[in-house]
């Protein structure tokens, strides 16, 4: 079974987003590094051995024109963006993807180095069809960031809000992937438990 990886956090700046998610959990995230040639730079906190929450930004060291720092940028705000589905078979996940019609991208290898200069490299694809489907990621040999990242914060729930709940449903097992599913408007949920209580983590 697949499970969630990592919640990405969107924010507009990255230090407010790291004092944004602080005050609401007791937990500052710490900086993880920029993805060169992407545009974002990021800041992470552990949800346990093998989760975490990512908030991402703007990098103000690389152009934003015509990728995701462009997009957050004109969105504004902050709020949960997207998710991240771990798998240690990405081209079945893919091929899965695929037989349902969601149009899975060409899986792309990244890298990016921490500050104390542990290169993580790892894969992934996104999805271009379907509203709140997860992306996919492979880790492989690369240190999950979970493991060096502040702890203190726990996943207690993650949930998909829409309309056709029961369609989503049958491509969420078809995946692999758990996650509560619910009828409602269009969003997605993070309950954390955290030293300052059950915080509600909401779509951007």
């Amino acid at each position: 079974m697949a499970k969630l990886d990592h919640i990405m956090f969107a924010t507009t700046d990255l230090n407010e987003g790291i004092a944004e998610i602080e005050a609401l959990t007791g937990v500052a995230p710490v900086y993880g590094g920029a993805h060169a040639g992407g545009g974002t730079c990021n800041a992470l906190l552990s949800l346990g051995d093998d989760q975490y929450l990512e908030v991402i930004a703007p990098d103000p060291e690389q152009d934003h024109e015509g990728n995701l720092a462009g997009e957050l940028i004109a969105h504004g705000g902050s709020g949960i963006r997207s998710w991240a589905v771990a798998t240690d078979d990405i081209q079945q996940s893919r091929t899965i993807a695929d037989a349902h019609d969601l149009g899975p991208q060409p899986i792309v290898d990244m890298a990016r180095t921490t500050p104390d200069g542990v290169r993580l490299d790892w894969q992934l694809f996104f999805l271009t069809r379907g509203r709140q489907m997860p992306f996919f990621i492979d880790w492989k040999d690369s240190p999950h960031p979970a493991l060096t990242t502040p702890k203190g914060c726990l996943l207690e729930r993650f949930t998909a809000s829409l309309a056709d709940a029961g369609a989503y449903s049958v491509v969420m097992q078809a995946l692999g992937v758990e996650v509560d599913v619910i009828s409602g408007p269009l969003g997605l949920t993070a309950m954390l438990a955290t030293p300052n209580g059950m915080v509600a983590l909401e779509s951007w």
